[in-house]
């Protein structure tokens, strides 16, 4: 359509749709099916169709921005930039810039962050920045329930980490481990996931009989300090004949501390990992894990908060949606039946 710029109009007539409806699905606004979305979305690509985002922030009194709030102690990993990632993909189709915020955004509050809305990863039990950012007067979504005090999300989207966590001990004991140890974050990232991982590992051992095996390491910690942990696991329990490693890239590390120890992963001791990254894929072995699709993670947190800036209504309980996970199962945990991936 050349002479003159597209409109939602144009949209919505190619669409064979309303103006309203056109305008909904393009924003990620009101209740449109997937399937029309989609259809819309298509057309509005084949015309060169160009949202005036500045003008439609404008007519609804917002800023058109939303903040994602990130961990000081993993926001240079795999898993938290991937995600952040999926947040920008979907905020951009939504018309929404991102802002991130990081651990010196103790103090301010949404306001002054010229944000319509906030995303807070993993937030971290008496985190100030959290307690700060929960109470700055714009809706939040928290990704990981929110264990501490103070105001609570208007959304919150999570795994089921008690039913992966469950889903890789069966895994492993179904390979005939009977004694798995944990290596878990240290009380500096107590988080949802972290304590769900202990805890839900700790109550399979007592189903079990056995007496848990766990280590605390830094999620930031350096590969001197995670050889070190893993020697020391391994020196005191040597009856442990498997290996869960929760921070990202610490069973990649573990992988050669065993070697050295003279272990054979995935033969006498089955090794797995709580997060998946693609290098965990081109290991020798590769290593078992769950795969939380942090990419996908992210867009469907900012779907969300997209959701609840739209509806423009609070409620008194927080919207709360589960993000699927899948086990990949490898070499690490040696071989078997193919079992379900899914939890």
């Amino acid at each position: 359509m050349s002479g003159r710029s597209v409109t939602i109009v144009d949209v919505a007539r190619h669409a064979g749709v309303s103006k309203t409806t056109a305008s909904d699905a393009l924003s990620g606004a009101g209740r449109v099916s997937a399937r029309t979305r989609a259809r819309i979305e298509e057309v509005a690509a084949r015309l060169g169709y160009h949202p005036n985002t500045a003008a439609r922030h404008l007519r609804n009194s917002r800023v058109g921005a939303v903040g994602l709030y990130l961990p000081r102690q993993v926001m240079g990993t795999g898993f938290y930039m991937e995600f952040a990632f999926g947040v920008a993909e979907r905020a951009r189709a939504a018309g929404l810039d991102l802002t991130l915020l990081g651990p010196d955004s103790s103090g301010i509050k949404a306001p002054r962050l010229r944000v319509d809305g906030l995303i807070i990863l993993d937030p971290i039990l008496d985190d100030p920045v959290v307690a700060d950012l929960l109470g700055g007067g714009v809706p939040v979504v928290t990704v990981g329930h929110h264990r501490g005090s103070g105001p609570m999300p208007r959304g919150v989207l999570s795994a089921d980490h008690v039913e992966t966590t469950n889903l890789l001990l069966e895994h492993l004991g179904s390979r005939g481990s009977t004694m798995p140890g944990l290596i878990v974050p240290d009380g500096d990232f107590l988080t949802d996931w972290s304590l769900t991982l202990q805890e839900t590992y700790e109550r399979w051992c007592s189903a079990h009989g056995v007496k848990p095996a766990t280590r605390g390491v830094a999620v930031d910690a350096s590969p001197e300090t995670l050889d070190a942990v893993v020697r020391d696991l391994m020196a005191s329990r040597p009856d442990l004949d498997a290996l869960v490693c929760a921070p990202d890239g610490s069973a990649l590390r573990a992988l050669g501390t065993l070697r050295s120890l003279g272990r054979r992963v995935g033969e006498e001791l089955l090794l797995a990992s709580c997060v998946a990254s693609q290098s965990l894929e081109m290991c020798d072995p590769p290593i078992t894990a769950v795969d939380l699709r942090p990419r996908v993670y992210g867009a469907s947190a900012a779907e969300l908060l997209a959701e609840i800036l739209a509806a423009d209504a609070a409620g008194d309980e927080p919207i709360t949606r589960v993000h699927p996970a899948e086990l990949r199962v490898r070499a690490s945990t040696g071989s078997g039946p193919a079992e379900p991936a899914r939890p």
